[in-house]
């Protein structure tokens, strides 16, 4: 009775039991199975979903509950639901805090060595009441969801943390790399500027971070914030240059496609935020700053925030005072040499200093109307 119970359960689920057996055998109490060749061989992909059924789950990255810590702010993980790609903690464990608001910031699949297919996760997470965020970066085995290990918490030592710049999350060459922003003098709060590339391993228990042979990669990289602007572009950036010429001459992509407007402003990716380059027709054409990029300056000194009497006594006999349309006051410094002819540093005020500049071809450096963001 036990075997024809058996073999009806097989037709029954015929499916299965071709694939798990290919043929089967009603004799007794026993089930005879195919052999391991033809198991795992004829029906690699269904037999190893029948027998392992995570090893087919589609995870969504952006609708799970995670264990975080809000990068050390605990040192037990608390659970957190994200939906659509944002969650709030409220509960016992956040570290004396109402709340924690937290986002999935970057996904980054990929393969490891000793590890297969995995993703790691870029966590924001912004305890309340508070002006501060973390950030903390989890890997998960891609097929089923399961966590390994995180990254290091990183020190800024004397300094806040660095800042993770989230597109540049990714996993290749049996590494997880990405670049992230550090503090250093000068620096205002929120706006680390010192870029730094570093890389993750795992070693068979943690994963190391590397920053020695990491930052070899990025000693092409031009640090924007020690250059000055002048009307002629900014450091190895000129005017004229393509997108493509223009991330060679700085060792920084530019992404981005330009807009349905005559002109667009691409941020570099890793770069300051608030420096903007202005292209058309795939030729850089003006130089924006604003806020929060105070630490970029002219050629002469003059940045966001300087006074106004200080840009008139700087640029004295070669700049006008404007008053556009839209109403406040512009300060147009425009060379007189010749080889400088239709090239002007224009400097948007407010309440007496500089709130924003833009420098390049006098038809392109102007505030308003203003060029589209990059599609």
């Amino acid at each position: 009775m036990l075997g024809s119970v058996r073999w009806f359960s097989c037709i029954a689920l015929s499916a299965v039991c071709a694939l798990i057996g290919g043929s089967t055998l009603a004799t007794g109490s026993t089930v005879q199975a195919a052999p391991l060749a033809q198991r795992s061989g004829d029906f690699p992909g269904a037999v190893d979903s029948y027998l392992n059924p995570s090893a087919s789950k589609v995870v969504d990255w952006e609708n799970r509950d995670y264990s975080l810590t809000c990068d050390d702010t605990v040192k037990k993980p608390v659970k957190v639901a994200i939906r659509n790609g944002k969650g709030i903690a409220k509960t016992d464990g956040i570290g004396g805090y109402d709340r924690w608001k937290v986002e999935v910031q970057r996904t980054a699949p990929g393969k490891l060595p000793h590890l297969g297919n995995v993703t790691a996760v870029l966590f924001y997470c912004s305890p309340q009441p508070s002006n501060f965020f973390t950030q903390e970066l989890r890997v998960y085995r891609s097929n089923n969801g399961s966590e390994i290990a995180r990254t290091p918490h990183l020190s800024g030592g004397d300094w806040l943390p660095p800042e993770y710049q989230p597109e540049s999350v990714a996993i290749r060459k049996d590494r997880i790399v990405a670049d992230l922003k550090f503090y250093g003098p000068g620096d205002p709060h929120g706006s680390p500027s010192r870029v730094r590339h570093l890389s993750w391993t795992w070693d068979g228990k943690k994963f190391v971070t590397h920053k020695d042979g990491a930052e070899s990669e990025a000693r092409g990289r031009i640090n924007l914030t020690r250059e000055r602007i002048t009307v002629n572009g900014m450091g190895p950036l000129k005017l004229d240059m393509s997108r493509d010429e223009a991330a060679k001459a700085i060792g920084m992509p530019i992404p981005g496609k330009e807009g349905r407007r005559v002109c667009t402003d691409f941020s570099v990716q890793g770069g300051l935020e608030g420096l903007l380059l202005r292209f058309t027709s795939d030729r850089l054409v003006a130089i924006y700053v604003q806020r929060p990029a105070t630490t970029i300056s002219t050629l002469s000194d003059i940045h966001i925030g300087s006074a106004r009497d200080d840009v008139l006594d700087t640029y004295a006999g070669e700049i006008t005072v404007t008053t556009p349309d839209y109403g406040g006051e512009e300060l147009v410094f425009a060379p007189s040499a010749p080889k400088f002819a239709g090239k002007v540093i224009r400097f948007g005020m407010s309440d007496g200093v500089v709130e924003t500049f833009i420098a390049g071809k006098r038809d392109w450096a102007v505030f308003a109307p203003s060029c589209g963001a990059s599609e």
